[in-house]
């Protein structure tokens, strides 16, 4: 059966939405952002070594050490992530999980699936992590204004 990507993949997703702005030479540390995301820190640790690997990260070592973008993430779409962590065939398989479905031998979701897939990985190579990160520091900032005019009109 299809998934839009594994859980790894979204862990490593939440886990880069939690960094403080996201610059390329900003380090990270992967417990951090890890217990800000509430994900996994082991498991999302083995990702995070995967995208250093394929070049999306860049591992520091020593004291202090941690991960850094090795590219502005404005330039790194979701598919690029996707893609390094799950695979490059991540979306060539049949929506059914049937695994003779093809041009040749297509299963009756085939046709849809193909206009549907076409348009999300689309959407996926047009969507940069550097858009998501901006849009989380947006929504950050809109609930940290929300909750202090609550405790200014005496709400908790």
């Amino acid at each position: 059966m299809f998934k839009l990507y594994s859980k790894g993949c979204e862990y490593a997703l939440r886990a880069l939405m939690h960094m403080a702005n996201g610059a390329v030479n900003e380090l990270f540390q992967a417990r951090d952002v890890c217990e800000k995301a509430d994900v996994p820190e082991a498991f999302t640790r083995k990702v995070f070594q995967t995208l250093a690997q394929q070049g999306i990260l860049k591992a520091v070592s020593g004291p202090g050490g941690g991960y850094r973008f090795a590219h502005d993430p404005y330039s790194l779409s979701l598919l690029t992530l996707v893609k390094a962590i799950d695979g490059e065939d991540s979306y060539n398989h049949c929506i059914m999980g049937l695994p003779e479905c093809g041009g040749d031998c297509p299963c009756p979701l085939h046709g849809e699936w193909s206009k549907t897939k076409t348009r999300l990985v689309g959407q996926l190579e047009a969507t940069t992590l550097g858009q998501l990160l901006a849009t989380e520091r947006q929504q950050l900032q809109g609930r940290r204004k929300k909750t202090q005019a609550g405790k200014g009109n005496g709400q908790l």
